[in-house]
């Protein structure tokens, strides 16, 4: 540790430390905190939204802001849109956010892999649930029925996550006791055979109310395109405690297991996007090689616990922890097109594989907020640390790469024999990857008048140890300094327009081509400038935003040599807006419109466009309760053309797609029926036939027409 950091650690440290004594002195100065008025906003910020537009926000700045006061873009989904739009992944409730292409692999959705803001090259965005970090170097998912909320931080933020990536990153809120004590069941069916049953109960365990308790839960099986079947069972307790009137400990639990957990195939350029040398195109249900034999298993376990306490002179601390194991084995049977990328050839190569990976993690947090009053400055302060452990155990083995020719022609599926001829001994490994990241964070909010200022400082120090096949291959040690500035200014009619600089850092793991760890850790910076505005009564929210970002030292393997390189620099700029919530008592929209101009700045591929993700989107929802009893709803989706390999040699075109849906409260036509609903979702109406994206010659098809009827009751 050099002499430098040395002294910004024992700084914040020092910061954090000194906040439980200096807080006391303070009292005097501590003036409440700032109260947004929008009409008859209850809402907290990890908490339900009500209708389309959320009012609170605490994801981007980790303390709880009025999401239209919040200087860097953020998009909030919550469960009436999931269930309005029978979103059943989270990338699937992100359809019609902007700048966020999150079904790249179509129907193979083993996992939520998101890319922000036009950043592609497999550039996916971690994820985080309840501010911690959440399957970091695994295929995870989880339930959207589990979920409160999902939210959508654009950009580099390392200061409140570590290290994350530039394009930003998807927070998650898992369902909580609240003060609500309504309880809910759910029957859904659908297309595929498609059937759930879903519960939600929540209420009090004792008379005085101190001790809350939630139990979410859900069980479903889906047959996929392709002939595969999906299912999944979860249940996730937890228990609320009011220890004091200023303290609050809350215990949640997540079981989750899906024997069949999805597909992850790929299929070929030609023959998928474009005919081969054949004439051939295959057909929509056409998603592996060897149904029969392919098969994914997950199991997802989760313990954890947040604590609150709010200090008599009105600062607050707050800690969470949580422990998480993950594990997912895979046996597929995947084509291999080694030589030349995109060769129109009807006849290409099977191999089989074998993948099993297991995660381990620790993360927690601890911070301490409050306000000062310095003249006429208004600050809120955070100070806070956080840690992530975070071990990954994988093997895998596959067969040699020319044992078995496959031909679209004849379509000559392999048999078991053929299956079992392909012996996992062409090439194999087993390895371990265990992090350790520790930060040190400090924010000020500083208002005055109409003006706010953000600022924000964090030291990071990351550790990992890598080994393959039981030999250590290298120790990567990192550390890095990450900031943020934002000015905001509310004006009379209530937009806020807004400046902001920010940074972010990836330590690379990757060795060098003598073995040694030398890379440099990739880096990110953005400067954003945007505006938002937010009805008075807070069902109405726009957003629009300019961005510039930067990612330096990236790392590519050759496609030549397959050597291991830093090729320098990438970079995405473009504009996004987005409207979301009621117009009127009976309209309500979601629109969005995204562009990019997204490229290499350095390397063979300078000026050349990123590749699996498109530079321009656009989409819009319309619901309409027609009365008191019925609501339908519309939705169009744009997804422009995109580029399948970094030299821009391969395109993927532009798809439109359509979505419905419909509901009936079936207690506004029954008194007897109060608290039953009843929905339809409808998505690609029109059943039409599109290319998710490509990557090099493997591309994924899109998902076909999908119907999802259900019943539930609330009581």
């Amino acid at each position: 540790m050099t002499q430098m950091t040395r002294g910004v650690a024992l700084t914040l440290a020092s910061l954090m430390a000194s906040t439980a004594i200096v807080a006391p002195a303070l009292a005097q100065e501590t003036v409440e905190l700032e109260q947004i008025l929008i009409e008859g906003l209850t809402e907290e910020a990890d908490g339900p939204v009500e209708g389309y537009a959320a009012g609170q926000s605490a994801s981007a700045t980790g303390s709880d802001i009025a999401l239209v006061k919040t200087p860097v873009t953020v998009n909030v989904i919550g469960q009436d849109q999931i269930e309005d739009q029978g979103a059943t992944s989270v990338a699937e409730a992100l359809r019609y956010t902007a700048g966020v292409s999150a079904e790249y692999r179509g129907t193979s959705n083993l996992s939520d892999e998101i890319q922000l803001r036009g950043f592609g090259d497999r550039t996916f965005v971690p994820k985080f649930l309840d501010g911690l970090s959440f399957g970091q170097g695994i295929h995870a998912q989880l339930d959207p029925f589990y979920l409160e909320r999902i939210e959508v931080v654009k950009g580099p933020n390392s200061v409140a996550y570590g290290q994350v990536t530039p394009g930003g990153l998807i927070a998650m809120s898992s369902k909580k006791p609240t003060e609500d004590q309504g309880n809910r069941v759910e029957l859904a069916v659908g297309s595929d055979e498609y059937v759930r049953f879903s519960g939600d109960f929540q209420g009090d365990l004792d008379d005085e109310g101190r001790l809350k308790y939630r139990f979410v839960g859900s069980a479903w099986q889906k047959n996929l395109q392709g002939d595969f079947d999906q299912n999944r069972f979860f249940i996730a307790p937890s228990l609320e405690w009011q220890v004091s009137e200023a303290t609050t400990l809350t215990l949640s639990a997540l079981y989750q297991n899906e024997p069949d957990a999805g597909n992850r195939g790929f299929m070929p350029y030609y023959g998928i996007v474009k005919p081969t040398e054949d004439g051939i195109l295959l057909d929509d249900d056409f998603q592996s090689y060897a149904p029969d034999y392919d098969s994914v298993e997950r199991e997802t376990k989760s313990l954890g616990y947040e604590l609150t306490h709010e200090f008599a002179n009105g600062w607050t601390l707050d800690h969470s922890l949580r422990y998480t194991e993950l594990e997912i084995s895979q046996t597929q049977v995947g084509m291999w097109d080694p030589v030349d990328y995109g060769t129109d050839d009807s006849d290409f190569y099977l191999y089989r594989f074998l993948s099993e990976d297991s995660a381990q993690t620790l993360a927690g947090d601890v911070q301490v907020s409050g306000q000062v009053q310095t003249g006429g400055l208004t600050h809120e302060l955070t100070f806070g640390m956080d840690y992530l452990k975070n071990e990954v155990d994988s093997s895998y083995a596959r067969s040699a790469t020319d044992t078995y020719i496959f031909s679209v022609v004849d379509m000559n599926y392999p048999d078991a024999a053929d299956i079992a001829a392909m012996t996992l001994d062409g090439y194999s490994y087993t390895s371990t990857s265990d992090l350790t990241q520790t930060g040190l964070f400090a924010q000020d909010r500083i208002t005055f008048g109409d003006w706010a200022v953000l600022l924000g400082g964090r030291y990071d120090w990351t550790e990992t140890v890598a080994t393959r096949n039981g030999v250590h291959t290298g120790t990567y040690e990192d550390e890095a300094f990450t900031g943020r500035a934002a000015v905001s200014y509310t004006t009379a009619f209530g937009l806020v327009p807004y400046l902001s600089y920010s940074t972010s850092f990836e330590p690379v793991t990757s060795l060098d081509d003598s073995g040694e760890a030398t890379f440099e850790p990739t880096t990110g910076e953005q400067w954003e400038v945007g505006a938002k505005w937010q009805s008075s009564d807070g069902r109405f929210l726009v957003s629009a935003a300019y961005f510039d970002i930067t990612k330096k030292n990236i790392t590519e393997s050759d496609p030549v040599t397959s050597e291991t390189v830093q090729i320098g620099e990438i970079r995405s700029k473009g504009f996004e807006i987005e409207a979301r919530g009621e117009l009127t008592d009976r309209l309500s929209v979601i629109g969005s419109y995204f562009n990019t101009d997204a490229t290499y700045e350095t390397g063979d591929d300078k000026g050349n466009t990123f590749y699996a993700v498109p530079t321009e989107q656009a989409a819009l929802w319309v619901k309409y309760a027609v009365n008191d009893a019925f609501d339908v709803s519309l939705g169009a989706r744009y997804t422009g053309s995109s580029y399948a390999n970094s030299a821009n040699t391969l395109s993927v075109p532009s798809y439109t797609l359509f979505d419905a849906g419909f509901g009936v409260d079936l207690g506004a036509l029954w008194p007897s029926a109060e608290g039953v609903n009843a929905k339809l979702s409808i998505q690609n109406l029109t059943d039409e036939r599109y290319v998710a994206s490509c990557v090099r010659s493997y591309c994924w098809l899109g998902e076909g027409r999908n119907l999802q009827a259900s019943v539930s009751y609330e009581w």
